[in-house]
């Protein structure tokens, strides 16, 4: 899987396409319509703008190379940077994989081609088209104005700010109220539902099963739409159902295997089923996609921390993650826990203190980094305040609880999560700044409340 990045995708490309010029984008199932959307036999490819209109110009060169001005005039209004064209290819490229049928040339110092891959459509064109596109003849294409909105509310979800979260399911909501048979629109409301349940906690289980319901009629309808399978594992690991949330994390892998995506989800199941091992090879893979997202980069180096990894190597790593992504709130926050975590310093409370004061909405993590990073460098106070202040039922402040020496405390509140039976407290307890929980009495009872469903062959 990893073949299909740099060196090696360009590589595999110019071997597969250079005979490949004999059947064209319009015979192989691809059509413009008359609002630029994309389709692939019928079936609306879900691209943001920038990829959408970087598609568009491919298909209407093919089989001739777009030149990186040819990019710059006609999709970044004059405006694009190496590294735009780079990312958005790369997210282009994912985002085709999942279709089988088309790979895109890199010509080092000139542009990108599109490349039919003949023998995969000619392949695809002898099977039942209802196994490979299960579309309702039924149902009317949503309009351009509600596709656009989905695509919206999707990177709103990748921001995971408290604000950003509420203004997806506000959009989201208000798309299904209109296209009630719009299925990408339901899928993204359910992975707000898991995005919201993991980054910030503040949602009921039953959100989650009515997420999961949802989910049940999308596959009915649209089997085979790309991040189905990824949003019901990530669902499930959120309900600790880890045994049928592996079977659905290794679908969505076997279905889209070069889903950055899918993978750090993966990782992220990996971490929560307490294999961190296996978590640090599925987040490598995720980066390798996707070099350009911050919040798989700041997987990689958890799942570093997880499966006790020399800390000063940690710290490296969260530094140089820091250095490819300054802007990114959630690759600060991540430095300053690790650098608590290692090497406690005055200075470092100072500096969490000033995001809250200037970006405390800016990511959900910083409910629980900021009160740890205060705790571990004596700010007792502080921290105990973000604490009482937040009403997290989840057990999200136990490695802060713990830096301050209230094991007990941590426990009570751990015993409270495990209760609930769903959220994000299988992750907490696999942090290395909780180990010492493991020590107290209690632990046995916590450890079968919260981890009895981790598949089998790794207990």
């Amino acid at each position: 899987m990893q073949r299909l990045h740099g060196i090696f995708w360009a590589t595999e490309m110019h071997n597969s396409s250079g005979a490949l010029a004999d059947i064209d984008p319009v015979s192989a199932g691809f059509t413009i319509d008359r609002d630029g959307f994309v389709s692939y036999k019928d079936s609306l490819l879900f691209l943001p703008p920038k990829e959408r209109g970087a598609f568009r110009l491919l298909l209407n060169a093919w089989p001739k190379v777009v030149s990186k001005d040819d990019f710059s005039k006609n999709v970044w209004a004059g405006r694009m940077s190496d590294e735009s064209l780079a990312r958005c290819i790369t997210q282009l490229r994912r985002t085709l994989s999942n279709l089988g049928v088309v790979a895109i040339d890199a010509f080092y110092g000139q542009g990108y081609r599109l490349a039919i891959l003949a023998d995969k459509v000619r392949r695809l064109s002898l099977v039942p088209a209802m196994v490979h596109s299960p579309q309702k003849s039924d149902v009317a294409k949503p309009h351009a104005a509600l596709v656009e909105a989905c695509i919206h509310a999707r990177q709103l979800l990748e921001r995971r700010s408290p604000d950003a979260f509420s203004q997806a399911e506000a959009i989201l909501k208000n798309v299904i109220s209109k296209a009630p048979d719009y299925m990408m629109a339901k899928l993204l409301l359910a992975q707000y539902v898991a995005e919201h349940a993991f980054f910030d906690g503040n949602i009921q289980r039953s959100q989650i099963d009515d997420a999961l319901g949802e989910l049940r009629s999308v596959q009915d309808a649209e089997p085979y739409l790309q991040g189905l399978q990824s949003v019901t594992g990530y669902l499930l690991d959120c309900k600790w159902h880890f045994d049928e949330a592996r079977m659905a994390h290794e679908q969505a892998l076997q279905m889209s295997p070069d889903d950055d995506v899918a993978y750090s989800r993966y990782g992220f199941h990996l971490l929560n089923s307490q294999a961190p091992s296996e978590a640090i090879g599925a987040f490598r893979t995720a980066v390798q996609l996707n070099p350009f997202s911050p919040t798989v980069a700041v997987g990689l180096v958890r799942a570093y921390a997880f499966a006790n990894m020399d800390p000063v190597e940690v710290l490296a790593q969260a530094r140089s993650v820091y250095s490819s992504h300054p802007d990114s709130p959630v690759t600060y926050l991540n430095l300053l826990y690790t650098l608590a975590w290692i090497d406690p310093q005055p200075e470092i409370a100072h500096a969490a203190r000033h995001f809250v004061q200037r970006d405390r909405y800016a990511h959900a993590f910083a409910s629980r980094v900021v009160p740890y990073v205060l705790a571990r460098c004596g700010d007792h106070a502080g921290a105990l305040e973000i604490i009482e202040n937040d009403g997290s039922i989840h057990g999200v402040h136990s490695a802060a609880l713990i830096a301050m020496g209230m094991l007990d405390e941590a426990m009570t509140k751990v015993k409270s999560a495990a209760e609930i039976r769903f959220g994000i407290l299988p992750l907490t307890l696999s942090f290395p700044e909780c180990a010492e929980l493991k020590q107290h009495p209690d632990y046995p009872w916590v450890y079968e409340k919260v981890f009895s469903r981790i598949p089998r062959k790794q207990i």
